[in-house]
């Protein structure tokens, strides 16, 4: 009878703790890529919606009153000008005048009121929370499977699909990921790892070196001020505080627009002709 052993008795012994090391990591690596596509895919748009609909909207409505004091101001001074010298306003050639040196001023306004508006826009199609945390848990396990940068040995076939996974995740497609995930179930958690030792211990090298990358890179992106926005939205007293500023200060440069529009009409009875 012959003394037959398997393949894996002829492995070091530390094989089995490096393969469980290597799987470990694998996950590890997995999770961070899935939070820095959660980060920069949900966190930081919500937050920025959110921000721009409770207090950005209110900063645009401040900037188009501020701009209006601006313009009532600047034409005062430029009819007491004329006037002064004894010059006759026309009022069309005023108000190009105007219009000309406040383009960039009105062109920022439009920008800001359109952020506002898609904001509201966004704000009305974002994913249920309930579906935001199926499709994480989905994504992380797809991304356990099938990412090429933690699965480099993984089939071609295998590979194909992983385009079509970051598609569905970046779309907020949850029907396709579920669809995805059924099809990623004949492919293995894991591929045939090196026999040789030596390998093996590269590879867990060359997956440390890519966790810590992907750790800088989560990193980096909470350093976007949506974070900052994120302490004033979520405690309620600072965040009524911030708009009961805004309101006030909105109300006041109104207020100040009113006493100057009374000038402006006073002076442009004196001295411009329609």
């Amino acid at each position: 009878m012959s003394d037959f052993r398997s393949e894996k008795d002829y492995l070091p012994p530390d094989f089995e703790e490096l393969y469980k090391e290597l799987a470990d990591l694998r996950s590890e690596l997995a999770s961070l890529c899935e939070e820095l596509e959660f980060t920069n895919r949900v966190v930081i748009p919500r937050t920025q919606t959110s921000y721009l609909i409770k207090v950005g909207a209110l900063r645009v409505e401040l900037l188009q009153a501020q701009v209006a004091v601006m313009k009532v101001r600047r034409r005062i001074a430029l009819l007491r000008s004329s006037i002064d010298r004894g010059k006759t306003v026309f009022e069309e050639a005023l108000n190009y005048r105007i219009e000309r040196e406040f383009k960039e001023w009105d062109a920022r306004l439009a920008h800001e009121v359109s952020q506002i508006e898609n904001a509201k826009a966004r704000f009305s199609s974002l994913s249920p929370d309930e579906d935001e945390d199926e499709i994480r848990v989905i994504f992380r396990t797809l991304c356990r499977k099938l990412n090429p940068d933690i699965n480099p040995d993984q089939s071609d076939e295998a590979k194909s699909l992983w385009p079509s996974v970051y598609s569905a995740y970046t779309g907020c497609d949850l029907f396709h990921l579920k669809a995805l995930l059924l099809m990623a179930d004949d492919y293995p958690d894991s591929y045939d790892l090196p026999s040789n030792i030596g390998a093996m211990r590269e590879e867990k090298a060359a997956l440390i070196d890519k966790m810590g990358d992907m750790t800088n890179k989560v990193r980096n992106a909470k350093q976007h001020p949506a974070f900052e926005w994120m302490e004033l939205l979520q405690d309620p007293g600072d965040l009524a505080t911030e708009q009961c500023r805004l309101r006030d200060e909105i109300a006041r440069m109104r207020a100040q627009q009113v006493a100057l529009l009374d000038m402006q009409k006073s002076l442009e009875q004196r001295g411009v002709r329609r």
